[in-house]
């Protein structure tokens, strides 16, 4: 009975009177108001941007009865983080002219750019438009970025497999032509008539965002069991090629919501290559059809599957497919996680470099390295790819071996220092972008990101273990955009000066970190970690990594 009275959040009602997300969008942005309303806010996701303010100075305007500083930011889709030198440069342009100067790369593959201005919208999205790039559906309640390893796009030698990434986004791309009538066409916005919709995603979308990730059959950079649907590239006996699909994962929480929880995704199924389109969106629909509309602080697929049971939400599927689905394989037993760091031969005899970017930050530091001049450097000079990593890094790939030298000589005249010589917490730390920009984060992240890395090390290199590597992921609040709740250190936002500690995950992806602390103070995060650490070296076994044997001694 209770079930009945709930009713769709608002956000329902705006989605289903945007006119296919139009609403007012277009004559808010043509206004002199430097931000937009709340309706428009939510519209602006699915168009690839989140209106937010500096917080920085937001208590001081506020005392001085001041506007806010408000700005947007803009993520663009890649899929796959596949980025030609010609691409890269108009990003970073796009990045100098219109945005604060820095190209910011995430754990999903994209490029986000910050401390845009209103009136810098529209510019930016048709300086995107000319590079066939867009920020269309980078956000919102549709499939959001599909993810897919570097390694598998550029040295699989299998065509399907290195167009996955790019063939699931064609198929599951919404098909409204309103963000090019708003952004990029202008007056045309009233001549279209035949604009329509996917019936995945109807007048409404879908509860709440969809994630789609594609791993390597070997190691799992893209953290395959946080998603929403996962890909394992598999051999079956029978049908040949093609991958095992997992369902139901997603890392992020609500400190308000004791009913939210962090999942790993579970096999549903093996598809043949040929499949993968049709099966996955059969799984949308029954998310569509069944996820919760009346909270989206539960309207993710997760919770669809962990209320019905696997059992269940496979009939769901099946009902939708018209047909049954096959049992899964065996998951991978080898499925170690690369960084995709420092110099690898592709399967064509080309070269590829991976190369360290703090926080996934592009910029020039005016004391340290120059990695966007380097960057340009080199998309300037030599015909290669660009593939930005689920660990925020970029694989400069396709290098000729007449060109490895040169690029190598590049980077180190830049300052960047190579792999061999990051400290064994900075290879592998992960940080959302957290304060002065994003509105959902309760701490720092990305700012004091290198302050705990070094904090971390330290005490590493106290206790004899400088040479063992830890993975450490910050985020500045729970919902999980740098995955902390996999890492074998998360660090997650709780006040704006405490954070909760998790322990106990992994570099396979493949198990949940377990609350260790709460509520610690920045500056103490290293001393009380350091106990683990004298354990783990006095008990570990060896070559036992720190999330293994934090899971085997169950510390609590």
């Amino acid at each position: 009975m209770l079930e009945e009275l709930k009713k769709p959040t608002a956000v329902e009602g705006i989605k289903r009177s945007s006119n296919l997300l139009r609403g007012d969008l277009a004559q808010e942005l043509a206004n002199e108001v430097t931000n937009v309303t709340s309706e428009s806010e939510q519209l602006l996701k699915f168009h690839g941007i989140y209106a937010q303010d500096n917080r920085d100075v937001r208590r001081e305007r506020a005392l001085n009865a001041e506007t806010l500083e408000y700005i947007f930011m803009v993520r663009v889709v890649v899929p796959g983080g596949m980025l030609t030198t010609e691409r890269w440069l108009a990003l970073d342009r796009i990045a100098t002219n219109l945005a604060d100067g820095t190209v910011r790369l995430t754990t999903r593959q994209a490029v986000q750019f910050h401390g845009v201005i209103k009136n810098g919208l529209r510019p930016l999205a048709i300086s995107l438009d000319h590079e066939l790039l867009s920020s269309f559906a980078g956000c919102g309640d549709v499939v959001r970025n599909v993810v897919s390893c570097p390694t598998l796009q550029a040295n699989s030698g299998d065509p399907q497999l290195s167009e996955i990434a790019r063939t699931l986004s064609r198929a599951f791309r919404p098909t409204t032509n309103a963000h090019w009538e708003i952004f990029v066409n202008g007056d045309k916005a009233v001549s279209r008539e035949d604009d329509c919709e996917r019936p995945i995603y109807g007048q409404t979308y879908l509860p709440r965002k969809f994630k789609i990730a594609v791993a390597h059959p070997h190691e799992n950079c893209v953290d395959v069991f946080a998603q929403d649907v996962g890909l394992i590239p598999a051999t079956h006996h029978e049908f040949g090629t093609g991958f095992n699909l997992v369902v139901g994962g997603g890392l992020g929480r609500s400190y308000a919501n004791r009913d939210t929880f962090a999942r790993l995704a579970e096999p549903l199924t093996f598809v043949t290559s040929s499949e993968v389109p049709e099966v996955i969106g059969a799984v949308i629909a029954t998310y569509r059809d069944l996820g919760d509309r009346t909270d989206r602080k539960r309207a993710r697929m997760k919770y669809v599957v962990a209320d019905l049971g696997l059992k269940n939400f496979r009939e769901e599927v099946e009902r939708r497919l018209g047909r049954a689905l096959r049992a899964p394989l065996a998951l991978p037993e080898n499925f170690d996680a690369s960084d995709h760091l420092g110099w690898r031969t592709n399967h064509d005899g080309t070269h590829e470099v991976g190369v360290r970017i703090s926080a996934g930050r592009v910029r020039d530091d005016v004391n340290g390295a120059r990695v966007q001049s380097a960057l340009r450097r080199v998309a300037n000079s030599f015909d290669v790819t660009f593939f930005i990593t689920p660990q925020q890094d970029i694989v400069i790939s396709n290098v000729a071996t007449g060109d490895r030298e040169a690029i190598e000589t590049i980077l180190v005249d830049h300052g960047v220092r190579m792999a061999e010589e990051l400290g064994v917490v900075e290879r592998n730390a992960l940080a959302c972008p957290a304060l002065p920009t994003c509105g959902q984060a309760l701490a720092e992240s990305e700012r004091r990101l290198p302050e705990l890395v070094v904090n971390l090390e330290g005490v590493l290199a106290k206790r004899s273990l400088s040479r063992r590597p830890l993975q450490l992921r910050m985020t500045g609040c729970p919902n999980g955009c740098a995955r902390p709740a996999i890492a074998e250190v998360g660090v997650v936002g709780r006040t704006k000066t405490t954070y909760d500690i998790f322990v106990g995950g992994g570099i396979r992806g493949d198990r949940l970190a377990m609350l260790y602390r709460e509520k610690v103070p920045f500056g103490e995060i290293a001393n009380v970690l350091d106990p683990l650490f004298e354990r783990w070296e006095r008990e570990g076994v060896v070559g036992e990594a720190f999330g293994d044997f934090v899971s085997r001694t169950g510390i609590s």
